[in-house]
């Protein structure tokens, strides 16, 4: 990225001060279960919020549970096969401790909840699900965890749940007729729908079964990286014109393919997105695994597809802490204020508020 001139700089550091930065995916559950394992208490205040106020973030969406149980550490003592309800309950509450001992998280249950939390001085987090394994074949388990505080799900993840089809099962299977009843009531609940990890066919399901916009919360265009988790092009424009939002993700290997890559070519895929359906449905899905215990975490994934997975990042985007580098990267693009600030949170957020619904 080039240097900014002085007045750019100034202009970036305004900008960024201004918006409101919504992170569409993040990825805090597994440090927080581990040091909560141990004993410790406020474990997302003290290893996340740092982070998150150095970044002038502002809004997370925390996956909390999905079809990775093995990202808990209650699957050290389990001695039962994979519960994905049993830990998703176990997770939420752990969160629910956290939100008790640190006063500044603002758990998002209605639509006015962001701005409250930015007035406060607080970080808006909605709590996720990143797969819809632990609602099982039920919709009324779906329907407890939108009381206890559930607003977003991931339908799956890369594998196969009772949902539909993740990216990696490759058999071109879509949502089943489950899949699509769950989308259904997931609209009249209020909960918002992402994407990111499913199938093509699924995802083309979800865009077309949804009566909501939906999010592809942290996914890159396949057009640059030809990596089976990022968009397509035409997916990427019809959930554009369902009104939803694409959350650009930081992992090198969906930037490049490789485990190298550069903020300016993660702003390449912004870009790409920006041009193919406009500045209004690009947001940011950094999905960052700081602060995660990794030699532990390894551990767990051995025979799984995460196992070969390498956390590496660009070096001007490697923490939550340096989201103003976005900013500077918009800013030297030559985006103007509006679109800069859309992309840094306000799209993220109109999906969030009209999906959640109530008042501000």
């Amino acid at each position: 990225m080039r240097a900014l001139s002085a007045a750019e700089e100034e202009r970036a550091r305004r900008l960024h001060a201004e918006a409101f930065v919504f992170a569409a995916h993040t990825d805090f559950i597994a440090g927080v279960s581990e040091g909560r394992s141990r004993g410790e208490k406020g474990v997302a205040g003290r290893r996340q919020l740092p982070l998150l106020r150095a970044g002038g973030v502002k809004a997370v969406c925390e996956h909390v549970a999905g079809d990775t149980p093995y990202f808990s550490t209650f699957a050290f003592r389990n001695i039962r096969p994979l519960q994905a309800t049993k830990f998703a309950l176990q997770a939420l509450d752990y969160w629910y401790s956290e939100l008790e001992e640190t006063p500044d998280w603002q758990l998002v249950l209605e639509a006015g909840d962001f701005r409250r939390a930015e007035r406060a001085g607080k970080v808006a987090v909605v709590f996720g699900f990143e797969g819809a394994m632990p609602v099982d074949d039920d919709l009324g388990i779906l329907r407890m965890f939108h009381r206890l505080g559930i607003r977003s799900i991931g339908l799956t993840w890369n594998g196969r749940n009772l949902l539909g089809d993740g990216v990696s099962v490759g058999a071109g299977g879509g949502l089943t007729t489950f899949g699509k009843a769950a989308v259904a009531e997931l609209n009249r609940l209020g909960i918002v729908i992402d994407v990111s990890h499913m199938s093509d066919e699924g995802t083309r399901d979800a865009i077309e079964t949804s009566a909501m916009p939906i999010i592809a919360s942290h996914s890159n265009a396949r057009a640059l990286c030809a990596h089976p988790r990022n968009l397509t092009d035409d997916l990427a424009r019809a959930l554009a014109r369902r009104g939803g939002v694409i959350g650009v993700h930081m992992l090198n290997m969906f930037i490049s393919g490789s485990n190298t890559a550069t903020l300016d070519q993660l702003l390449d895929h912004l870009d790409h997105f920006v041009r193919l359906v406009g500045p209004e449905h690009v947001g940011l899905g950094p999905d960052c695994m700081e602060q995660w215990p990794v030699d532990v975490y390894k551990t767990l994934w051995t025979g799984t597809e995460a196992q070969s997975l390498e956390f590496h990042y660009p070096p001007e985007f490697d923490s939550l802490a340096k989201c103003l580098n976005v900013t500077r990267g918009l800013v030297a693009r030559g985006y103007d204020d509006e679109a800069a600030r859309a992309i840094l949170g306000d799209n993220l957020l109109r999906v969030f508020e009209q999906v959640l619904g109530g008042q501000a």
